[in-house]
């Protein structure tokens, strides 16, 4: 017998891996050459042997063999040339191109791995889930069956790792099929800490590197007492790799069917998202009045295109049949739905978008027509700051068009409008060698108005309504002064940080007969308290002569605590009325405004803001968040109080009070407890609504129950109590009751 030997040589590494490629190669390459497209495999091994007579190859000490997409790891590796037949032992593993792992103690297959036995295998799936069993067998490369296995997604016990997982399958043959990505158990008990649960002779699902598969998704059932006992099965639909569409069926006892659906579509350049449903239901109008059975629905969808670098253009859709139709299938919570088409360009300093807007108002009570707005044009430009006279310039325009139906009560028509705004400003800012810190800017602008139906001021309805075609020209300028004062010791850093704010501009008149549309909504507190303009929008601007005042106060701690402050006061040398009744800011004096957050450690924190009243000192809004304790049990309250003017009484105000018990507790590994409760106070006292849920998850299960009760009614929505059920298994499913 003649053999042939090559071990080892330190001194000689390089020959030696010659040798062995070169020896290897005489073997593989004439395999190979059916296959011309297939590359020969690469082998690496301390040892070398090859026996002439039996014509067996034998590899030894960190065998590494390298085959298509498969690459094969053990202390020993035996390649029969005679049957084609590769024996491998000691610490087995083949890693797959996508990502599994394979072990075994002892492994003989085929040259292709397509076919073969394995003892004590081991399967290590990407997402850390396992598979297990006893022995198993290769088929036509495609099957792995394996024999009394066990399939688990969850961490073995560290202290015990012999301790069976929270949940594992067992099945007396599991199949996992590599072409269609399945796992198939025949006889399959489910086991929680080793305790059997549930029994079925067949069960399958997707393998762990299945991220999408056609097929019915987890149902959901429940009851409720708006639409009855209810049941959802969707059904999602791999359409290609960058679309897919979920159609979910509500059978329900009382509005027999919904049909809902979500489409998504991915383009190289943007995507598009689309959702609807349908349903032949009673209805309930506004005004309280039976309809009997009406078609409603929905239809959400969401457009995005990048165009070119730097032109971007979309959609958002959002439409509803009737107000009441998205609360009674909770669908959507929004009290106006908005409708918008647009297109933008981003380069450099500059950003120009155009704009096309419908609203539609889901709340319950009688409001303005909503407008539609078509077009909506904006430019912004920004200069190189300290290029123009030691600060930088900026410029905005925009033209906005509104139109709103006129087939309505005048009362609530609302104005159509055409305006055209231009403004050019210029900003510096300065830091003297002191440590004063100031901004000095100027503003001028322009808003001209092309309106009709504008409501007038203390006249009758029906003849308080005009035309409008006027310019309003403004200017103003602005003087921010800070002097940041800081200090720090061993434990914290402090900053203390006066700050003056001095804007002069023209008085604006109350009585100006102008549209508003987009500065109706103000509210003053500390976040605003140094703008120079308060109003949200173009159509209000904020005249005459102002100061704004206050302080800046924070402490920091080194373990990360912190308290920090801020408030202050607006002095004006005129009265003004363009603000609203209770805003705080029409007289001389505002309000006083400020906020502290109060965090010393992560067991306490508070942050409380107010606005108070600077000539009774009470209290105009107030607002509390806090929370205390470790995660063990941490509750806490949020509390509303705001007094506003009674729409009915130019002498009374009303208060509106709200407050919020919430209870959070992790108070086991795993384990979570939440509650909720919110309670009104003020005008109308009484629950509104209450939830408490327990929840159990871990990196492979997750379980719960949560109810809630909401006291609110409205037309066609009843309030009541829900409860819901969850089960889910990692990579295995699940369920839930609705």
């Amino acid at each position: 017998m003649h053999k042939r030997s090559l071990k080892n040589a330190h001194t000689n590494a390089p020959l030696r891996l010659a040798a062995m490629t070169l020896l290897w190669l005489s073997f593989v390459l004439p395999v190979c050459a059916a296959e011309k497209t297939t590359p020969p495999p690469l082998l690496l091994a301390d040892h070398l042997a090859y026996d002439e007579t039996t014509e067996i190859l034998t590899a030894q000490g960190h065998v590494e063999v390298s085959m298509n997409d498969k690459v094969l790891r053990a202390d020993t590796v035996t390649y029969h040339k005679k049957t084609d037949v590769v024996q491998a032992s000691g610490n087995v593993a083949v890693t797959e191109r996508s990502g599994e792992i394979l072990y075994a103690d002892k492994m003989e297959v085929t040259s292709d791995m397509k076919q073969g036995f394995i003892d004590r295998i081991g399967i290590f799936f990407p997402d850390k889930s396992r598979l297990v069993a006893k022995d198993a067998q290769r088929y036509e490369g495609r099957y792995l069956i394996a024999d009394r296995g066990i399939y688990s997604a969850c961490d073995l016990c560290k202290d015990d790792p012999t301790k069976p997982p929270l949940w594992q399958l067992k099945g007396r043959r599991i199949t996992h099929d590599t072409e269609t990505k399945n796992v198939i158990y025949r006889d399959a008990t489910l086991e929680f800490d080793g305790i059997p649960v549930f029994y079925t002779p067949y069960f399958s699902h997707p393998d762990p590197t299945v991220r999408r598969r056609q097929g019915f998704l987890t149902p959901t059932a429940g009851m409720d007492l708006t639409l009855g006992t209810v049941v959802r099965t969707p059904y999602y639909f791999d359409i290609a790799p960058n679309s897919d569409l979920v159609v979910t069926p509500l059978f329900s006892t009382v509005d027999k069917l919904q049909m809902k659906g979500d489409w998504r579509y991915r383009f190289v350049n943007g995507s598009m998202r689309w959702s609807g449903s349908v349903a032949r239901t009673d209805f309930i109008s506004d005004s309280g009045v039976a309809k009997g059975q009406q078609w409603r629905g929905h239809l959400f969808g969401t457009t995005r295109f990048d165009l070119t670098p730097t032109w971007r253009a979309g959609t958002d859709i959002a439409y509803t049949t009737d107000k009441s139709y998205m609360p009674r299938y909770d669908l959507s919570g929004d009290d106006v739905l908005v409708n918008r088409a647009y297109v933008e360009n981003f380069k450099g300093r500059h950003y120009a978008s155009g704009n096309m807007y419908y609203f539609k108002d889901q709340r319950p009570s009688q409001q303005l027509t909503e407008p539609i707005v078509a077009p909506e044009l904006n430019y912004s430009a920004f200069g190189e700051p300290n290029q123009t006279l030691g600060g930088r310039w900026s410029f905005n325009s925009g033209l906005l068009v509104t139109t709103r139906r006129t087939d309505v009560d005048p009362e609530l028509q609302g104005a159509n409008t055409r305006r055209l705004s231009l403004a050019a400003g210029w900003e510096r800012q300065r830091a003297s060698s002191i440590g004063f810190l100031t901004t000095v800017s100027g503003l001028v602008r322009s808003d001209s108005y092309w309106a009709d139906h504008v409501p007038m001021n203390n006249m009758e309805l029906g003849s308080g309504f005009a035309k409008v075609l006027r310019t309003r020209p403004f200017a103003q300028g602005d003087i921010s002064l800070r002097y940041p004062l800081g200090r720090h010791g061993e434990t914290y850093q402090q900053l203390l940080e006066p700050i003056v704010v001095l804007s002069v501009a023209p008085r604006v008149s109350s009585n100006t007969l102008l549209p508003n549309e987009d500065s109706l909504d103000m509210e003053f507190d500390e976040t605003n308290l140094f703008l120079p303009n308060r109003f949200t929008g173009n159509d209000r601007v904020e005249g005459g002569t102002r100061a704004a005042y206050g302080l800046r106060h924070a402490i920091t701690g080194a373990n990360g605590g912190r308290i920090e402050m801020v408030g202050g006061q607006i002095f004006r040398l005129n009265r003004d009325e363009s603000f609203s009744d209770g805003s705080g800011l029409t007289e001389r004096l505002s309000d006083y405004v400020a906020r502290f957050d109060i965090a010393p450690n992560s067991f306490f924190n508070i942050n409380y803001g107010f606005r108070l009243d600077q000539e009774t000192l009470k209290f105009s809004k107030q607002e509390v968040s806090a929370s205390a304790g470790p995660k063990f049990l941490r509750p806490s309250v949020h509390f509303l109080s705001v007094r506003q003017p009674n729409e009915t009484s130019t002498t009374e105000e009303e208060r509106v009070e709200e407050i919020t018990y919430s209870l959070s507790s992790a108070f086991a590994k795993h384990w979570s407890l939440s509650s909720t409760h919110t309670q009104a106070i003020e005008p109308a006292p009484g629950p509104r609504s209450t939830a408490i849920s327990l929840i159990y998850e871990d990196e492979c299960f997750r379980t719960g129950v949560s109810a809630a009760q909401d006291h609110t009614n409205r037309l066609d929505v009843e309030a009541g109590r829900t409860i819901l059920f969850q089960f889910y298994l990692r990579n295995i499913g699940g369920f839930s009751t609705d």
